[in-house]
């Protein structure tokens, strides 16, 4: 199975499971969610932060969201009527990145609303992009939180028991779980491996030329 055809099944079953997990907490119609459950390893990947409500009636002002240790190079798409900030979070174990070595990173990214807040039954989404981690079958949690005002938040920032392992059988059910268990669970994307690597100067001579059998072999 290819990562697109992963990625669509993957994302038709996340929807479902967001679905039914809401109507487990029963108080609020819809949580906050990731518009991708896969993302492929090595790869640039643009995803976006779908906040869906406020805060038991409160208007939506901010919105906060946790970068996932791994993605050393976070960065949000600019949108119109917020304010973008970085908060940077220091490395245990300096990196190179771009020829340079580097010893802190993005760790929190939030968009502050200019002007009037989103509407309590409105919603709004913020698009951000990062080098997915090389680590395939990891499943990532993308902590975040809704804030509205100076006192009220909504957050999704609760964490499994036990880390989800996807070569467990039980995979499947225990995500269910842990979904249904919490009004607040932290998106989850699973990092697979991609058909082949990201840009055309990286692939194998069958892949450039398109006939690879199903694209699946990787360039080493």
């Amino acid at each position: 199975m290819t990562f697109e055809t992963r990625l669509m099944t993957t994302l038709g079953g996340a929807v479902l499971c967001a679905g039914l997990s809401m109507g487990a907490a029963g108080t609020a119609s819809a949580h906050n969610v990731l518009n991708v459950s896969e993302a492929p390893a090595g790869h640039l990947f643009p995803m976006v932060l779908n906040v869906n409500h406020g805060c038991k009636g409160a208007p939506v002002t901010a919105a906060r969201l946790q970068v996932p240790d791994g993605i050393t190079d976070a960065k949000a798409n600019d949108k119109v009527g917020w304010k973008i900030e970085y908060k940077m979070k220091e490395l245990e174990t300096p990196i190179m990145f771009h020829g340079r070595e580097v010893s802190e990173v993005i760790g929190e990214i939030v968009w502050t609303k200019i002007g009037d807040p989103v509407p309590s039954d409105g919603w709004a989404s913020f698009e951000f992009r990062g080098t997915i981690p090389k680590d395939v079958g990891r499943v990532m949690h993308f902590k975040n939180i809704t804030v509205c005002g100076d006192d009220k938040t909504d957050p999704y920032v609760d964490m499994p028991e036990q880390a989800l392992d996807v070569n467990d059988p039980e995979f499947a059910k225990k995500a269910w779980a842990f979904m249904t268990a919490t009004p607040g669970p932290a998106p989850m994307v699973i990092v697979r491996e991609p058909a082949k690597k990201q840009y055309p100067w990286e692939w194998t001579p069958e892949q450039i030329r398109g006939d690879a059998p199903s694209q699946e072999a990787m360039a080493r």
